[in-house]
């Protein structure tokens, strides 16, 4: 490449991580309200029936919405208009956005209608499927409070996904924040005073997606979308879309599909372990979505583009960067979730009707799934590219070997492991997913270079690795249990800050290339020659 090629690849780039800072600044806020309820719901639910029956009850709408709404749709919505923003003027864009914004809300509305409908039949199959202790019927009234908030979330990820296109980003990500704030609000209002508090946080789950929908209708008028009331199911784009969502269901929705496997699974183990599983994959998320999430946003409207230019080299460029950038960030976060997940479970769930035994439950899911976060992060680093590239059906074929291979192997686990099972079969699964996404893209745009990719995922490694040796050495020098909360909460961050400059310092020796690569994407020096 010659010095305007690697000076353009490098402002694309710093491009793509402005994009990824404004939408990681509000989901980091998010992540933080976020941590708040979790500490509520687990201070008035514990690990208890209710709980459960909680986690279940959310799981069946929030995986609905994310495979019809927020994920598939997203995933063709985006590549498709896109294309049309280059093709079309902007009446013919908007009048297409407007008859999609109507299609969906028809689409959504028969879908929540025969969820609510069909809610006792479907939570009552599933509890037949295990002997379970779990509260079916407060699951049934569970499942029927919080279904409409998928109509909801669904088109606030459409409003999201056009916004996401004209690169604005900052709104649509800080709607998580609305989200957080109503259940917070409604927890410490009523949660207190409720004969039982289930209910109290279902409410609050739909009345933070009316928020998460209105706070993107005015940015969306402002940018020229007036919703004018029309249907056309027969428009080009809208039949293109639909063709793309349908396998794009199943590939996008993998992950959701086996989590919420996990918690159906886990049905049939001793009480709590949904909830562990639920609590465990809110520490995860904490520190996916600060940046693996917001990275991924950004992402599919930069390939877009680069697609629509049919631009492989720079999308295999911006790709090489994207997997280093991610190695970077996420090898040294397994390894400290894996050495502090005791910790950290103790010095956020527990108090109240959070327990000893609840940690242990919990602090053992969030060791096993940390394993899967580099593999998770670079599968949302993948999954943009096919998309982009209009191609949903390869993501359903890996999809399908994925979700054989994690049930099998969470029928194995389980027995032995219980509720650590699942999560390690979860990890497992990722790192399956990610192979097999992997090795199908580069036979699609052509040789990735591999080389230097598997050389920076093995020196963050290694650093990571240094970094967990230094934090278990602090960690051996006190004794966390018999700490009072405050010192905990101390020596925990104490423990991060260590972990986080023995990272700095290991990479500094072992890794300087994409330390000082990350460090110049903030700046105007050139980045280091490969």
């Amino acid at each position: 490449m010659n010095n305007v090629g690697k000076m353009s690849q490098q402002n694309q780039n710093r491009k793509l991580m402005k994009s990824t800072i404004l939408v990681a600044v509000p989901t980091f806020l998010s992540r933080i309200l976020g941590y708040l309820r979790d500490m509520l719901q687990a201070k008035y639910m514990g690990t208890t029936g209710a709980m459960d029956a909680f986690g279940v009850a959310y799981a069946i709408p929030n995986l609905l919405r994310r495979l019809t709404g927020e994920g598939a749709m997203t995933a063709a919505f985006i590549p498709v208009f896109t294309q049309l923003k280059k093709e079309k003027s902007k009446d013919e864009l908007w009048r297409f956005a407007n008859c999609f914004f109507y299609d969906l809300t028809v689409i959504m509305v028969v879908l929540t209608i025969l969820g609510v409908v069909t809610a006792p039949l479907l939570v009552k199959f599933i509890a037949s499927l295990f002997e379970t202790s779990v509260k079916v019927n407060l699951t049934i009234v569970l499942t029927w409070i919080m279904f409409p908030y998928m109509f909801l979330i669904s088109l606030s990820a459409l409003a999201m996904a056009i916004l996401n296109s004209f690169r604005k980003f900052f709104i649509p990500a800080f709607t998580p924040v609305l989200f957080n704030m109503s259940i917070i609000t409604a927890a410490v209002l009523f949660a207190n005073r409720a004969k039982e508090p289930a209910y109290v946080f279902a409410v609050g789950v739909v009345i933070g997606g009316v928020f998460q929908l209105a706070i993107q209708l005015p940015p969306l008028w402002k940018k020229g979308m007036h919703f004018r009331f029309g249907l056309s199911f027969a428009h080009p784009a809208v039949k293109k879309i639909a063709k793309l969502m349908v396998p794009g269901i199943f590939g996008v929705g993998i992950a959701q599909i086996n989590f919420t496997l996990s918690r159906i699974l886990a049905w049939s183990l001793e009480t709590g372990s949904v909830s562990s599983l639920y609590y465990s994959t809110r520490v995860q998320e904490l520190t996916l979505g600060v940046f693996s999430i917001a990275f991924s946003i950004a992402l599919l409207p930069t390939f877009s583009e680069q697609a629509a230019q049919k631009d492989l080299f720079s999308m295999k460029k911006t790709l090489e960067f994207s997997m280093k950038l991610i190695s970077f960030i996420t090898f040294p976060a397994m390894i400290g979730l894996m050495i502090l997940s005791r910790p950290i479970i103790q010095v956020l769930f527990e108090r109240g009707l959070f327990n000893i035994e609840s940690t242990t439950m919990t602090s053992s899911c969030l060791f096993f799934f940390a394993m899967g976060l580099p593999f998770i992060s670079y599968v949302k680093i993948l999954a943009p590219a096919f998309y982009s590239l209009k191609d949903t059906r390869t993501p359903v074929i890996v999809a399908f070997f994925v979700m054989v291979g994690y049930i099998s192997l969470s029928f194995l686990l389980m027995r032995t492991m219980r509720v650590s099972g699942i999560a390690l079969a979860l990890s497992v699964s990722s790192v399956l997913n990610f192979l097999l996404l992997f090795l199908l893209l580069e036979k699609k745009i052509g040789s990735i270079e591999i080389k230097g990719i598997l050389f920076s995922m093995l020196k963050s490694a290694l650093s990571a690795v240094l970094m967990g040796g230094a934090i278990f050495i602090f960690l051996n020098k006190v004794s966390f249990d018999d700490l009072a909360p405050l010192s905990k909460l101390g020596t925990l961050g104490a423990a991060i800050l260590a972990g986080i400059a023995a990272y700095a310092l290991s990479s500094l020796i072992f890794n300087r290339r994409d330390l000082n690569n990350v460090m110049n994407l903030f700046s105007k020096k050139k980045i280091l020659k490969e």
